[in-house]
């Protein structure tokens, strides 16, 4: 499990979406089905010296596109800013599978060791949790979900929701590592919208010309 990875795997992903900076949207509410499917797959319990919570976020972007991004166990610097690269060292990427990643030069740690703990392809679940390495968060476990919404706009989105669970550093607070995990899962939903809405783009533009190119 401490096995190195090859050196051609720690690659920088290129910044693309850093030239603009977006709001995350908050949500007024949620419906009394997406109560029902975050109380289903994100109650997690929390222990004495533990904190939890968790983010929800709309998406213009159906849910199977967005899901495609997250359930790559093996990629998910695809999304994740703070993370710059990634490397299987068991497994395939399915459930019980281990990852090794780098973190980003500012964060306060270098690496983190995280097992795949369910990937439900049928309901849009993935839940991984954190083995070890060096960071500052010990025993993080994390659950993301995607399912289908009709946003504010009136368009077929996505709605996400990723929840947690992971102790509270000493000399830390449980409300100041609240903060510090809801600032990074806000990072990553916000690049994720970018991401998928940019890669929902370039299908429609090409499923146009494929149109245009047999009238």
């Amino acid at each position: 499990m401490d096995s190195e990875c090859p050196a051609d795997n720690r690659v920088r992903m290129e910044k693309e979406y850093k030239n603009k900076q977006e709001p995350i949207y908050y949500l007024a509410s949620l419906t009394s089905e997406e109560e029902a499917r975050a109380k289903r797959f994100h109650v997690q319990e929390k222990g004495s010296n533990q904190a939890r919570g968790f983010i929800y976020k709309e998406i213009e972007a159906p849910s199977d596109h967005v899901w495609k991004v997250i359930r790559r166990f093996d990629r998910p610097q695809a999304y994740k800013k703070f993370l710059v690269g990634c490397c299987l060292i068991r497994g395939d990427g399915g459930p019980g599978s281990i990852r090794r990643v780098w973190l980003q030069p500012e964060l306060p740690g270098k690496y983190s060791i995280e097992q795949l703990e369910l990937l439900d392809d049928e309901n849009q679940v993935l839940s991984f949790r954190i083995l070890g390495g060096e960071h500052k968060l010990k025993n993080y476990t994390s659950i993301t979900s995607v399912a289908n919404r009709t946003l504010t706009t009136g368009k077929l989105g996505s709605l996400v929701i990723e929840s947690y669970v992971v102790d509270v550093p000493e000399g830390n607070t449980e409300h100041q590592t609240n903060v510090i995990v809801h600032t990074l899962i806000r990072t990553h939903l916000i690049s994720l919208e970018k991401i998928t809405r940019f890669e929902q783009r370039q299908s429609s533009q090409v499923a146009a010309s494929s149109s245009d190119s047999t009238n």
